[in-house]
């Protein structure tokens, strides 16, 4: 009998969570009222003067408010600036660059808004404006950038921040970062109005320097007139070392460089579950000389001798672990006659290196749909069909002959982006389930019941690297450590005095454990854990120490069971729901009695399998599974080996899990029902007839002829043959007239039968 001996150890847990701002002193800036004492800039010297930028001074806005900045906030080295809006509701508070000048003609405003020499900045909750729009000639005179850093060793965190309104780029770093993070924000309005630079127009500009993580989760790019994001120098040695660009919503954008140029990619680049709404105007670039001229060939060239311009690209590395998938993405009809009118090809939205770094997962990593946005800007197809049409010369950078309507790049006020912007879509498209586990693709802001069910399982460990074996031991590397896991429970619960479950995620399956707590999971529950690695017997447990460490986030979500063989049983699939097809029982009489366990064989003819029927199943006590049956089942382990790379089996969870195959069945697939030996035809024969036989299993046959000596005169086969109707030819040239056998062997069939050669 299997029984388990479970010490349960006391263990005294120590839980920090470090908050945002940790031990925060919070200095209130009083809103503008234009006069120089209360640009934000002078507020903060004068509290920071004598003291740098120290890392518990936090510089809160109130909501509602207008705040003016008219000098450079440049944060000295090791030091931080932060920003956060007051507490409670209300829109939040705007931050203007104000212009130095005075009278009809004021001279742009003074540089960025922030410099990091060195240094950090954490900002929460609040806009930021290039321009102060309500001025009838602002527009004109908008600042480059908001955010950069001049010195090695910085880095930006930005939550629920809208960025709005630059002529170059929202954020930049001109030197090596330790991280760019960006979350739950909004990058609006990025792009020079008054010239034809559309190099300009980046929400990040990560300008061919080394970022050590590049985060940019559930936000919003809209009105884009470059790439939003940009790491692009063919010559450029210094990578982003891991990129993760997950939950975003891309919208009206002209993309005329591509819409992701990622440059150098070191360790991992993830591109998921994005959502693209005329997020782009070129598709793929075969006409363009000017463009064409401006990109470094990495080997993608048109027969045209032209460069290839995708949505995403980046400079070949062999190295790199990439994932993109389940991203979908829009055309509106306006935005698909521009593609009709300029003879840009289809749309291929990953480069030739992307394309063959994911292989056959390339194919599914974009999903067109059809979708109509309700309250978003349009498509800005004047101002794109200026740049391409090639009379006058107009595409060369810096030209300054193209005057347009303020309208024409559909720019908006900020308080557009704070309270109008609107980029949900019905629930009803593909894209809504489109996400990993289900959840919606793009900005989950825009859908937020599931984005606070999204963000209790973001930040969880995946389960394949909870329980990662990355020497090879078949040991858990992280047996001891504590970890958080989110995945669905696939079994019901096998240990009526505790709780055993399997639960999966998109990368494994883990044992949930735990001896003496009862935790009511059903099957379809996605459930977070946060547990203790462990292993018994070869099987990788997650064992929590209490019921609270087992929460349920969602229920109903559907599991299908993953078609194995044999040779999928492997430390790999550990966990995992699986399907066997077409196996049956070796031995009925294994079967367990009521109340008890019991191992039992199952075969296909060729392979065999062990099945554990558990105690606490309804399974013991009944009828024994009778013929073939397709059987579905968590394969786990149970060995005492060493190493333990052995006990594979598979763990039916309910009689419902053996689905016996029927003669109709087998009758539709074309397969036999049962083994059947024919009568060789012709009979006699002279020189030659053929041997029918039909096995309803794979397996290993042998067919021989024999003389009435009993002497082998031909074997016909002999080795593994799939089910199925199968014929077989013998020829008695070479033998003496007479009476011969064929017979056939098989492990479950045995049959001889005579026939006559007769010359």
């Amino acid at each position: 009998m299997r029984m388990r001996i479970f010490t349960i150890l006391a263990l005294t847990l120590f839980c920090g969570a470090l908050a945002l701002y940790g031990q925060e002193v919070v200095v209130p800036i009083t809103p503008s009222d234009g006069s120089a004492a209360l640009m934000i800039n002078v507020q903060i010297a004068a509290d920071t003067v004598g003291r740098g930028f120290s890392a518990d001074r936090v510089y809160e806005f109130k909501r509602g408010e207008i705040y003016l900045q008219n000098a450079t906030l440049t944060v000295p080295a090791g030091q931080t600036i932060r920003f956060k809006a007051s507490e409670g509701d209300g829109p939040l508070p705007v931050i203007y660059l104000w212009p130095t000048g005075t009278g009809s003609n004021p001279t742009r405003p003074p540089g960025w808004s922030i410099t990091l020499a060195g240094s950090h900045a954490v900002i929460k909750d609040v806009c930021m404006v290039g321009v102060y729009e309500y001025e009838p000639t602002a527009v004109d005179n908008m600042q480059g950038g908001l955010i950069q850093t001049n010195a090695v060793g910085g880095s930006i965190e930005l939550d629920n921040v809208i960025l709005s309104n630059t002529n170059g780029n929202h954020v930049r770093t001109n030197n090596s970062t330790i991280k760019v993070i960006a979350k739950n924000c909004i990058f609006a309005n990025m792009g020079n109005l008054v010239t034809s630079n559309f190099g300009a127009g980046k929400a990040f500009d990560l300008r061919d320097v080394q970022c050590d993580s590049f985060v940019v989760q559930n936000c919003t790019f809209v009105n884009s007139q470059d790439r939003p994001i940009r790491h692009w120098n063919a010559t450029s040695t210094q990578p982003i070392l891991y990129g993760k660009i997950d939950h975003n919503t891309f919208v009206n954008g002209m993309g005329f460089h591509g819409l992701l140029s990622l440059g150098g990619v070191g360790r991992e680049m993830i591109i998921t579950n994005n959502l693209f709404i005329d997020a782009f105007a070129l598709g793929e670039d075969s006409t363009d000389a000017t463009r064409g001229a401006e990109w470094a060939n990495t080997g993608e060239i048109y027969a045209n001798g032209l460069n290839k311009i995708t949505w995403i690209f980046t400079s070949p590395n062999d190295t790199t672990k990439w994932k993109v998938s389940n991203n979908y993405f829009t055309i509106s009809d306006s935005g698909q006659a521009f593609l009709d009118a300029f003879h840009f090809g289809p749309a291929n939205p990953l480069s030739d290196h992307i394309q063959s770094k994911l292989g056959a997962a390339a194919a599914t990593a974009f999903t067109k749909i059809d979708l109509t946005p309700v309250n978003v800007p349009k498509l800005m197809t004047r101002l794109m069909r200026w740049y391409e049409d090639p009379a006058g010369g107009n595409k060369t950078k810096d030209k300054t002959n193209y005057v347009r309507a303020r309208d024409d790049y559909d720019r908006r006020f900020v308080e557009y982006f704070r309270d109008t912007l609107n980029v949900a879509y019905p629930t009803t498209l593909p894209a809504y389930v489109g996400g990993e586990k289900g959840f919606p693709v793009g900005d989950l802001r825009w859908f937020p019941d599931q984005k606070a069910l999204w963000e209790e399982i973001v930040d969880a460990t995946p389960i394949a690297s909870a329980r990662i074996d990355a020497d090879g031991d078949f040991n858990a590397d992280r047996k001891g450590q504590i970890v958080t896991v989110v995945g669905v429970i696939t079994t019901p619960n096998f240990r009526p005095s505790g709780s055993q479950y399997w639960m999966q995620d998109e990368t494994g399956g883990i044992n949930l454990y735990a001896s003496n707590i009862v935790k009511e999971l059903k099957i379809g529950d996605v459930v977070k854990v946060t547990g203790k690695i462990d292993q018994y017997r070869g099987l990788v447990e997650i064992v929590p120490t209490s019921a609270d460490d087992m929460q349920i986030i969602r229920s109903d979500v559907p599991v299908t069971p993953r078609p194995v063989t044999k040779a999928d049983f492997v430390e790999a699939n550990e966990s995992i729901l699986v399907q066997l097809s077409r196996y049956r029982l070796v031995d009925p009489n294994t079967w367990p009695l009521a109340g008890k366990w019991a191992n039992c064989l199952i075969t296909n003819g060729v392979d065999t399998i062990n099945v554990y029927v558990g105690a606490a199943t309804n399974m013991p006590g009944q009828p024994a599974p009778e013929g073939w049956f397709n059987l579905v089942g968590v394969m786990e382990q149970f060995t005492s080996a060493t190493p333990a790379n052995t006990g594979y089996e598979i763990r039916p969870r309910s009689l419902d899990d053996f689905q016996i195959i029927t003669a109709v069945e087998n009758k539709d697939s074309n397969l036999p029902i049962e083994y059947a030996l024919a009568q060789n035809y012709p009979n006699p024969f002279n020189p030659t007839t053929t041997i029918r036989f039909a096995t309803p299993e794979n397996g290993v046959v042998k067919i021989q002829v024999y003389d009435l000596l009993g002497k082998v005169v031909a074997t016909l086969h002999d080795g593994k043959l799939a089910a199925g109707h199968h014929q077989f030819t013998f020829s008695g040239a070479s033998v003496p007239s007479g009476i011969y056998f064929y017979r056939v062997e098989s492990a479950n069939f045995n049959s001889v039968k005579k026939m006559m050669l007769v010359k």
